[in-house]
């Protein structure tokens, strides 16, 4: 009879893989039971040829259906492996676009709204807001008009800036009042006064005798301006006044009525044949903000100050006139201010808070401003931050043309 061709070594390997088999005995047992019967001495074939042959057999007929089961199991197993390994990594993937979208969540709710866009600047983006007119074009012009706000209680400019049209500034001047006043009237809850137009009749450029310019006023022939009361006087002269902010540097205007040159502003009492364009008033803005808007428009003090520094602690606080106020345009601690010839420097303090805002565009604006009712050509500022608005810090930066730019039609 043939002898088993199973030899040890696959004897071995085959009952390592035999995890299925339900047996109370561990599987070295199992198999140290199994080499020790094949290692004891074998009886002859010739007495019992028949029990080795069963035996063979009984041990192949349990081996195969544990094999084939362990075989089975394992395949079943590394299914359900690759099954749960899909399952997890399907799991780890769907966490993970959950945390994504959660950030993305919260990355989008500390992202500003459109709002808070429209009063914090991008310099990249879009331009920055401005409440003064820093350059005007070689193909247009610029035009003020003194206007008071809040009916008569505070004096301010309005700037607009148009194409030349060929003729001179003054002319111009005159043929856009009522485009400017068509402005005024459509925002009225600005609280701007229009400008007193009717007084006027004509206005012109003239040379005088020593070769400067200087502007021609022909005041309305049924204007009384004898008995003009303070405020009316005071409206009048400032809309004469408004000439100071124009290119031109005209030094002063000269008053007709009737063909002749003289009138009495009024009840003084003093025939005026001119007056003197300012250069410089040594006063302060401060901004205004009519009750129910939120416009902003900037304003000068009625008073005058001595110094610059003077000046700027105005701007610090509220300025009251009767019901009506201006309200304090500086927001951040200054700690020092150094005067060099035409350049004044701004120190802001080391911890202050400086933002590229709207509130802070306003501060510039009025500390430029005032600086130019000093006299100064530029001003340098010092702080925390590189730049706000248009305004570069530890740069010398040109003092404003003029204050408050209309949006003319």
């Amino acid at each position: 009879m043939k002898k088993s061709e199973w030899n040890d070594e696959q004897l071995e390997q085959l009952l390592t893989q035999m995890p299925g088999i339900k047996d109370k005995r561990k599987p070295h047992e199992i198999y140290q039971n199994i080499t020790l019967s094949m290692n004891k001495k074998k009886r002859k074939v010739w007495i019992v040829p028949t029990i080795a042959s069963a035996a063979a057999a009984l041990l192949l007929f349990m081996l195969a259906p544990s094999f084939i089961n362990n075989m089975n199991s394992s395949s079943s197993d590394s299914a359900q492996m690759r099954e749960n390994m899909s399952i997890a990594k399907d799991t780890d993937n769907k966490e993970s676009a959950s945390k994504d979208e959660s950030f993305n969540t919260l990355q989008k709710a500390d992202e500003p709204g459109q709002d808070e866009e429209a009063r914090i600047f991008s310099f990249d983006e879009q331009s920055s807001q401005s409440y003064v007119v820093t350059n005007v074009a070689e193909n247009e012009v610029l035009l003020t008009y003194g206007v008071y706000l809040g009916g008569a209680m505070f004096p301010s400019f309005v700037s607009v800036v148009v194409d030349s049209d060929g003729e001179n500034v003054i002319e111009q001047w005159q043929q856009n009042v009522p485009k400017v006043n068509d402005v005024i009237r459509q925002n009225i809850e600005w609280g701007i006064d229009e400008i007193p137009e009717a007084y006027f009749g004509d206005f012109s450029e003239i040379e005088t005798k020593d070769k400067t310019k200087a502007v021609k006023v022909e005041v309305n022939n049924t204007i009384q301006t004898g008995s003009f009361s303070p405020a009316e006087s005071d409206q009048f002269r400032h809309t004469i006044n408004s000439f100071r902010y124009l290119l031109e540097q005209y030094q002063h205007v000269e008053l007709f009525q009737n063909n002749q040159q003289g009138i009495m502003i009024g009840q003084s009492g003093i025939v005026e044949k001119s007056i003197d364009v300012e250069e410089d008033t040594k006063k302060a803005y401060l901004y205004y903000k009519n009750e129910g808007s939120e416009h902003k428009v900037l304003a000068l003090t009625y008073d005058e100050f001595n110094t610059f520094e003077q000046a700027l602690e105005v701007m610090k606080a509220d300025v009251e006139q009767g019901d009506y106020k201006l309200n304090p345009p500086i927001i951040s601690e200054i700690k020092a201010v150094k005067e060099e010839g035409k350049n004044v420097e701004i120190h802001f303090s080391d911890n202050t808070v400086l933002e590229n805002s709207d509130n802070y565009i306003l501060m510039l604006d009025a500390i430029m401003l005032t600086a130019k009712e000093f006299n100064f050509d530029t001003v340098t500022f010092y702080g925390n931050i590189d730049q706000i608005g248009d305004v570069r810090f530890g740069e010398p930066t040109s003092v404003p043309l003029a204050p408050n730019l209309l949006p003319l039609n």
